[in-house]
């Protein structure tokens, strides 16, 4: 009887939060793509902040280990790209706009978040996979680079980041690759069990949302 309550309780959970981050980010679209497009893109933070608390209440064995691999992957996460924007390490060189709200040592805070949803979700997916745990993190790492070459375009014209020369370098994605690399391998190592309902439907309205502002900067 609990049990089969709970069920109810989590499959509705689940519904709902698909539901809402869909209209969060088809509205999102809407106003990117408007004469409000500068209000609306100083709202990435508190959408990440939303997604990430839509994530947890959906994940279904909220544990240490959860949040080990959590804070591994925020702070690895922050690490990397501190290395990257103050000495032009891994990724090449690039700076942070004003977009993604607060720095520490000229990285936003909330980057470390957006490490982590990125990773969960690849994670979710592959693992949901029949496939060898090397070749899921492998996997993973590709699938994390993929969302990251449709966000670069994005990124750049809406002040998320800038690269020199306005030129994405192979650097960025190779560096991509190989941070990926190792928070996949640390999910499996901690043994994550990533039973979320919504992290599948959230990584596609990702990209669905990055394809959709991708189009429309190809065509105006």
């Amino acid at each position: 009887m609990i049990r089969s309550a709970y069920i109810r309780i989590s499959q509705t959970l689940a519904q709902h939060s698909v539901v809402g981050l869909s209209l969060m980010h088809g509205v999102g679209v809407l106003g990117m793509i408007s004469p409000l497009q500068e209000h609306f893109r100083l709202l990435t933070p508190v959408n990440l902040l939303i997604c990430g608390l839509l994530l947890l209440l959906n994940h279904r064995e909220i544990n240490r280990t959860l949040f080990t691999f959590a804070t591994f992957v925020f702070v690895f996460g922050f690490a990397v790209e501190y290395l990257g924007v103050n000495f032009g390490l891994l990724f090449g060189d690039y700076h942070y706009g004003k977009t993604l709200g607060p720095k520490l040592c000229n990285v936003p805070i909330i980057i470390g978040l957006n490490w982590l949803l990125i990773i969960y979700c690849v994670a979710t997916l592959t693992d949901s996979l029949k496939l060898p745990v090397a070749a899921k993190v492998l996997l993973g790492a590709v699938l994390a680079v993929f969302i990251d070459w449709l966000i670069e375009p994005v990124a750049m014209h809406y002040d998320f980041w800038a690269w020199a020369d306005n030129f994405v370098p192979l650097q960025n994605y190779l560096g991509w690759f190989f941070t990926s690399l190792v928070m996949m391998i640390a999910y499996h190592l901690l043994q994550v069990r990533a039973d979320n309902r919504i992290a599948l439907p959230y990584y596609f309205i990702q990209l669905v949302f990055f394809l959709l502002l991708n189009v429309y900067l190809q065509v105006h």
